[in-house]
């Protein structure tokens, strides 16, 4: 579509204006030092979650508010806490089930849970080592050594938690958290009141746990395997179980760097689409980026090929959806930036093959946007761009569908083709030109890519929010 267009549908109001205002401030996104970006919604869950802490640690309770039993209490909050912290970390969630939350939507929560305990414990030690005044006699009782034990436990696991050990260390990241083995047995040997208000969450997920194990016996068969330009691999593999596009899984080499591999696993999201029209093949496809060491191992192994790898591989899942049912909305914008083209192009995919299959959707024109250095990276999805354009441009009617594929090179002084565009999306200009083409009906915005890529999305979205048309966005960020 073209950076102006003329206005080539009617427009009319479909929403009241309260619910276009609500809208707006819900989605608003604030960026907030230390936190991250955050949505007015979730900065009001937030606040009533911290509100929540707060009237439990400090108001009085029949008369019991002592201010000198106040690190008492922020132990017993930490606990309160601390039986919500396991299960909220459960890949087959319960909150899945009750509120329909999936597992990576509820990580954040868990994060907020996580340093919510640490800062309570925090407190409550310093306060003992406080009043007590003498570390030797406060150490010489053993249910004071098994706290601090406990707190050294919780304490290793929000270092290893940092955004720099998810995304660039993500194996120790992964070890460190079975330190919560320790925080819960030395927590319980410090309070016995710990069991108690913990055993339900972990026993919820223990659970979780038998059911990863067992899937973890199903291996997989690769197909191939292939070493991409600027340290992609690609495994094309038979997985026999139902997904949906825009889902992901998490992988296992066991044999790739024992024995750290044996129980390591890595999320992933799928680059193919499940396949349901006359065209479906039985192959799925994964794309892994060089993020930190596990990666850079894999991809050394994909430069000699399939038939030296060492082991099958292994899946957990699949995991996740998206928020939105995108064939639901007549109009669909996909955002991608790098390797956040995965979860896009299954979705892309996926609509395209429901399309052509007429399957039951709604959606008539797509719109996907990818932004990448230069044309090396390209070659990542060149070829099934190309394929699934062919497709639609041959078996679908050009007078009732829409499909406009757009690259941006943000390190690329040329463009080979029309299709490729130098410099960013202005996402502002895109929503706009959207809605004056479209006229009225919502619209559905997927984006997964850096963060500043996922805040212009989604300021845009609500900028450009009205009674005619509410712009949707479900973003992945995927830093669990």
């Amino acid at each position: 579509m073209s950076q102006s267009t003329t206005a080539l549908a009617p427009t009319s109001k479909i929403h009241f204006t309260p619910t276009v205002y609500a809208h707006k401030i819900w989605n608003y996104v604030f960026h907030i030092l230390g936190v991250g970006d955050m949505s007015i919604g979730e900065i009001i869950i937030f606040i009533l979650y911290v509100t929540i802490n707060i009237i439990f640690l400090v108001i009085p309770f029949n008369g019991s508010g002592i201010p000198s039993m106040i690190n008492i209490r922020a132990a017993y909050v930490a606990l309160g806490n601390a039986a919500f912290v396991y299960p909220m970390a459960t890949r087959n969630s319960v909150f899945l089930k009750l509120i329909g939350v999936p597992f990576e939507r509820m990580i954040r929560f868990h994060r907020w849970v996580g340093r919510t305990i640490f800062y309570l414990l925090t407190f409550h030690a310093s306060y003992q080592i406080t009043i007590v005044g003498n570390i030797s006699q406060i150490f010489s009782r053993e249910v004071t050594r098994y706290g601090f034990l406990a707190y050294i436990s919780i304490f290793i696991i929000i270092i290893m938690s940092h955004t720099l050990f998810r995304r660039y260390f993500f194996e120790l990241f992964y070890w460190s958290h079975f330190f919560f083995i320790f925080f819960f047995i030395f927590g319980c040997l410090h309070q016995p009141q710990f069991l108690v208000f913990t055993i339900y969450g972990f026993v919820l997920y223990v659970i979780d746990r038998a059911i990863r194990f067992i899937n973890g016996f199903k291996p997989v068969g690769m197909v191939s395997i292939e070493a991409l330009s600027g340290g992609v691999t690609r495994i094309v593999f038979d997985f026999k179980s139902r997904y949906e596009a825009g889902q992901y899984m998490f992988v296992n080499f066991s044999n790739l760097n024992p024995p750290v591999s044996l129980i390591a696993w890595h999320p992933v999201s799928f680059s193919s689409a499940p396949g349901i029209g006359a065209d479906d093949v039985s192959h799925d496809s994964i794309h892994m980026k060089i993020q930190g060491s596990f990666t850079r191992r894999l991809y050394a192994q994909s430069q000699e090929g399939i038939y030296n790898m060492p082991s099958k591989m292994k899946v957990d899942g699949p995991y996740g959806r998206p928020t939105l049912d995108f064939s639901s909305y007549r109009t669909v914008v996909l955002v991608a930036g790098g390797i956040g083209i995965t979860p896009m192009i299954s979705i892309l995919k996926d609509l395209v093959d429901r399309q052509i299959s007429n399957k039951p959707i709604v959606t008539q024109s797509i719109y996907f946007l990818w932004t990448i250095p230069d044309t090396n990276s390209y070659s990542w999805f060149g070829n099934e761009l190309t394929e699934t354009n062919d497709k639609f441009t041959k078996r679908l009617p050009e007078n009732k569908y829409l499909l406009d594929i757009k690259i941006f090179l943000t390190k690329s002084t040329t463009t080979p083709s029309s299709l490729f565009f130098q410099g960013r999306p202005d996402f502002l200009t895109v929503m706009q030109d959207l809605k004056q083409y479209h006229g009225s009906g919502d619209i559905a915005v997927g984006v997964c890519g850096p963060t500043s890529m996922l805040k212009e999305v989604r300021k845009a979205a609500v900028a450009e929010s009205d009674e005619t048309c509410l712009i949707k966005v479900h973003r992945e960020t995927f830093e669990l």
